[in-house]
């Protein structure tokens, strides 16, 4: 059915249920939009970019709202009129250097605790609850139970499965609290909530954008026990500074880094049964007494390996040896794709080149390999590596020689393996296809022109992925202005609700609202358990729950009552004050809609408004203030660890937690707000 053939019909349905118009989103969605208004604009500064929207027939304007839909996470009010004031092209320019000062975000994000702590600081500061334990029990706080092989900070009031008590329990997190520790709820939150305000008030919105694109694509996620208290660092770290530099740096930065080396398991990455490490070639250069040494120490190890993998095959868990968790993913998701030219053997072979990247354990944590790490360290020649949170173990590298994609590392190496995998698929044809298209997908539409695609591919290869670059070639693309791509991508949960909040200006005083309505629209920040990221299709995102929640939050917000959050429909309008529901949606339906051609919108929407029921249906939309969001700066006689003990994993993160906060004020039931909050839970505001 097609948007102007049965448009109107399913907008009756509307007003007879409201939430029934769920069904017109699910056409709407589908559907292709009209083109916008046409008009001349004007050229380009000469020698700098060339942005061809006057051939694909827009203003200067709607230009700029283009932009700001697809580069920003939404305009404000003002923005169009900033970018044509600055000029279209100057405007990227600024975007790209990423550069322009930030004050309100760095005003707002002052208190936190977590967010200026390096990776190993990090979780030396924020450490799981199994890990308070075993230094309680190690300093003598605490006494071991005679069943606690595998102690966490589980709740309840008797002995948990772990035979600790309460107060034993208690007594830890006391004893950890008095040392500076603190519980990792309080990261997670402030992880959350740096993401939120940097969306919605960051002047680098590009930076913003594309910081969200490129973690998608190196996924991590905190549902992971051992990664999660790394993911604020590696966001910071390994993507951020690259989003529009170069991706051979991204690649590195992310495969040293420890929440990726946990994640994907390469942490417990090692040199096979038999195998000749680094440190054993390197012995032959160590003095006699020395390689004595080495030597029984390595008969030792090996004794060592050998019963703590019986150990862990008694117990169920997974002993040390190639994973190739990493290596598979490296090349499918992050490179070449999943037809980029690669077989199994490949992927064992890349497994073996990144044996021993692994990370340096917390401070007072590393028992054994602590000890070892620290007696490397006195020993340069024997191959190891030491960065600020990645140590490459030359103990633990297979120093065979390799083929990957029919290239060959020769034996006797140590670090440099590794290195040369990502080298070599880097620059891969495949991977500068792969990350074209997924690029494309992501700023033009869903089933992007492969002419756009391979131009992508090419600017990539000439520039030797060169970030920013694709930018450019991406605005002085036809296919990027042209009708079919305008207003095709549909927003995900996150981009709705930031771009909401953005439009109307608001305040936001409190994340935790905006971050339980994004989670009920079924995007969890951070903790997309698989590799791939979340999906960036509309089909993720076109469901009947899901598109409800997405028009209950545009009505909850207009009606002001999502929790930690202050607006003033009023003053978008400045000295108009409309005296009629159609008066109201005339007035703001293009303060809502920056330069679109709403003329078919409003046809729609007026049957809405006109439903004598819907002041009842904004309030039945409203969500408990009860209900727990699942993270928060609980208190230290609270779990310490979130994700121990019973509901671990996403549902626990979810059930347990602060509670929201209230409604900043009053519920707002005038014309205007019932009139915002329809336009806001609109098809057409889902897109951009």
């Amino acid at each position: 059915m097609s948007v102007n053939g049965g448009g109107s019909e399913l907008w009756k349905m509307c007003s007879a249920g409201m939430w029934r118009f769920v069904i017109v989103t699910l056409v709407i969605v589908g559907a292709g939009l009209s083109a916008s208004l046409l008009g001349p604009s004007v050229e380009a500064e000469p020698g700098g970019l060339h942005m061809p929207w006057r051939e694909a027939g827009l203003t200067e304007r709607q230009a700029a709202a283009y932009l700001l839909d697809r580069f920003t996470f939404g305009a404000r009010p003002g923005d169009v009129d900033r970018v044509v004031e600055t000029g279209l092209e100057r405007w990227l320019e600024q975007q790209l250097r990423g550069d322009l000062p930030d004050p309100v975000v760095d005003q707002k994000l002052s208190g936190a605790k977590s967010l200026d702590l390096s990776a190993r600081k990090t979780a030396e500061v924020y450490p799981n609850g199994g890990a308070v334990l075993r230094m309680a029990i190690r300093e003598g706080v605490i006494d071991r139970p005679e069943n606690g092989d595998d102690l966490q900070l589980s709740g309840g009031d008797g002995p948990g499965r772990d035979g600790l008590e309460r107060d034993d329990r208690r007594k830890a997190r006391q004893w950890a609290r008095e040392r500076g520790a603190r519980p990792r709820r309080e990261a997670t939150y402030e992880l959350v909530g740096q993401k939120l305000i940097r969306g919605v008030y960051s002047e680098n919105q590009l930076s913003e954008v594309l910081t969200d694109f490129w973690f998608n694509h190196f996924n991590v996620s905190i549902t992971d026990n051992q990664a999660r208290i790394y993911v604020w660092p590696y966001e910071r770290d390994a993507i951020r500074p690259h989003v529009t530099g170069s991706f051979r740096a991204m690649l590195e930065a992310t495969a040293k880094h420890p929440a990726m080396l946990h994640y994907l398991d390469n942490v417990r990455s090692t040199a096979g049964d038999g195998a000749e490490t680094t440190l054993d070639l390197r012995r032959a250069a160590f003095d006699d007494r020395r390689a004595r040494r080495w030597e029984r120490r390595r008969q030792q190890r090996m004794q060592r390996n050998s019963r703590s993998g019986e150990d862990r095959q008694r117990r169920g868990r997974r002993s040390e040896g190639l994973n190739e968790n990493y290596a598979r993913e490296l090349m499918e998701l992050h490179t070449l794709g999943v037809d980029g030219g690669y077989d199994q053997n490949d992927v064992v072979e890349v497994a073996r080149a990144f044996t021993g990247w692994s990370t340096y354990p917390p401070a007072g944590r590393g028992g054994d390999l602590g000890r070892r790490i620290r007696r490397a360290q006195r020993y340069p020649e024997a191959g190891f590596l030491f960065e600020e949170s990645f140590i490459f173990r030359a103990d633990a590298h297979d120093a065979g020689p390799k083929t990957v994609l029919g290239h060959e590392l020769p034996a006797g190496r140590g670090v440099e393996d590794g290195l040369e995998v990502l080298d070599l698929l880097a620059a891969h044809p495949s991977t500068a296809h792969h990350l074209a298209r997924k690029f494309a997908v992501r700023f033009v539409r869903d089933e992007p022109p492969s002419a756009l695609v391979d131009r992508l591919a090419a600017t990539y290869e000439r520039t030797s992925g060169d970030l920013g670059q694709w930018v450019r070639t991406l605005v002085e693309s036809p296919e990027f202005w042209a009708s079919e791509a305008r207003r095709a991508k549909i927003k995900s949960p996150f981009e709705v609700v930031i771009s909401a909040l953005r439009v109307v200006d608001a305040e936001v005083t409190d994340p935790r609202g905006i971050y339980d309505w994004i989670r009920r629209m079924g995007q969890p920040l951070y903790a997309y358990q698989a590799p791939t990221g979340f999906p960036d299709r509309a089909g993720a995102w076109v469901n009947t729950g899901a598109l409800l929640s997405r028009m209950n939050f545009g009505l909850q917000l207009a009606t002001g009552q999502v929790p930690g959050v202050r607006l003033d429909l009023a003053s978008l309008a400045g000295e108009q004050r409309p005296a009629s529901l159609d008066e109201a949606l005339d007035l703001y339906l293009p303060l809502l809609l920056i330069e679109r051609d709403v003329h078919a919108t409003k046809i729609r929407l007026r049957e809405v408004i006109h439903d004598p029921e819907l002041a009842q249906k904004i309030a039945d939309a409203a969500p408990s203030h009860d209900e727990d969001l699942g993270f928060g700066p609980e208190s230290m006689d609270d779990d310490w660890d979130v994700m121990s003990g019973p509901g671990q994993g996403r549902r626990g993160l979810e059930r347990r937690g602060r509670r929201a906060p209230p409604p900043v004020g009053p519920a707002d039931h005038s014309p205007v707000a019932h009139v915002a909050g329809v336009i806001l839970g609109s098809p057409e505001f889902q897109r951009r």
